[in-house]
């Protein structure tokens, strides 16, 4: 499939040129604003009516039940706003890069293949330096089973939250005011950003989170939906998490299956921060993000059309309804 552009849209002509119109409706940045507004303002009102219980119920630790609920609350905020930005735009939904029919599809499980892989290789090469020891299992057989699956489900709310948080409506709507790759770099910061407060994360970590979030672009540049990303991310976090028993970004899962050193130079283990931090993750993130440029050739994550763009270099969609 060659390099193709957004969704088409209706034309609808604006008679004035301003700062907020152009001359193909609602200015990308403003429509994004609106979008952040209503988040914030549901994140606000989830906080204030929400968390104070969630708290008391679930318990403040990096537990399976805890980070479902948590993280299913905050993609729920998510997916209203988008939706709701859906029908203010009148465009498919499926436009942000999910499409309801490539839920479990094949390319979510490539994207959980490689996730898996991945860091496999990244622990290998820390075991191979000693930087990672396995002393034993930490749970009971049926506790194996019961945590790796109640891990795969946070997980994979994980999944779903920070992709569509950041590589959904956002990705989008930049896409449409200044091409793929400029906002995909606004995207990884933003998303680096929102990682960088996690307890005993450092510089390394945040690079790797950006190499990270670089790689994510391009799956979802070069699959066409945020699947194999999803994919990815949760088999990723679920194997460090729970399998390898790392620490994920600083923070030590409750329920974890096996007993775990990391020693040695912290360049190699990671130190307190886990993989994510160790040089190995940005050796293979580099490699992956090559290799998955060979075998994925083509975009199929749009662009948007040279005649939707203005003198200045930004762009605007009619607020018209989408062409079948």
């Amino acid at each position: 499939m060659p390099e193709t552009d957004l969704p088409p849209a209706t034309v609808a002509p604006v008679s004035s040129n301003s700062v907020f119109l152009g001359s193909n409706g609602l200015r990308a940045g403003w429509r994004l604003l609106i979008f952040l507004l209503i988040v914030a303002a549901m994140f606000v009102s989830g906080v204030f009516l929400l968390q104070p219980r969630l708290l008391k119920l679930l318990g403040a630790d990096f537990s399976a039940p805890g980070v479902i609920v948590g993280e299913l609350l905050s993609f729920s905020i998510i997916l209203i706003a988008s939706f709701i930005m859906s029908r203010i735009e009148h465009r498919r939904f499926a436009a942000y890069g999910l499409p309801p029919r490539g839920f479990l599809g094949r390319n979510f499980w490539s994207g959980a293949l490689w996730g898996f892989a991945m860091l496999s290789f990244i622990v290998a090469m820390m075991a191979a330096t000693h930087a990672y020891s396995v002393d034993g299992f930490a749970l009971s057989t049926s506790d194996v089973v019961k945590y790796g699956l109640l891990w795969a489900l946070a997980f994979l709310m994980v999944g779903f939250f920070e992709e569509f948080s950041f590589r959904g409506y956002m990705q989008y709507t930049l896409t449409s005011g200044m091409g793929f790759w400029p906002a995909a770099v606004i995207t990884c910061l933003a998303f680096a950003g929102g990682h960088i407060n996690n307890p005993g994360e450092n510089w390394v970590g945040v690079v790797e989170i950006v190499l990270i979030a670089l790689f994510l672009c391009l799956a979802l540049r070069r699959t066409g939906n945020l699947w194999f990303a999803i994919g990815w991310h949760m088999s990723f976090d679920w194997g460090e998490s729970f399998f390898y028993s790392t620490p994920n970004s600083g923070i030590q899962a409750t329920g974890h299956m096996l007993k775990v050193s990391l020693t040695g130079s912290k360049w190699l283990s990671g130190g307190s921060v886990g993989p994510e931090a160790s040089v190995f993750d940005v050796i293979v993130t580099i490699a992956g993000i090559l290799l998955l440029a060979k075998l994925y050739p083509q975009a199929k994550y749009p662009e948007i059309p040279p005649e939707l763009v203005d003198d200045a270099g930004s762009s605007h969609i009619a607020l018209q309804p989408s062409a079948p």
